[in-house]
């Protein structure tokens, strides 16, 4: 688990799926399959993907942002 800042606010994400196959076929075939991504950011989020969308604003573009964000975190992480 990883806590990382977006927009001034604190996020939990589950760094561990991102090597995860299913999770990053899910992140490749959102286009097709818009499911795909929720479940994207349901498994990364730990179920708090709801919660989180609200917190910053309930746009889908900003939960696009917010998984880009935890994507770095975990880059930034795996550096230390």
């Amino acid at each position: 688990m990883i806590t990382f800042e977006f927009e001034g606010q604190q996020f939990e994400a589950n760094d561990d799926v991102l090597t995860d196959y299913e999770f990053v076929a899910d992140v490749l075939t959102a286009d097709d399959d818009p499911k795909a991504m929720i479940r994207c950011f349901q498994t990364l989020f730990c179920g708090k993907d709801r919660e989180y969308a609200r917190a910053i604003g309930g746009k889908v573009d900003k939960m696009g942002e917010l998984l880009k964000a935890a994507i770095d975190a975990a880059g930034e992480d795996a550096k230390n």
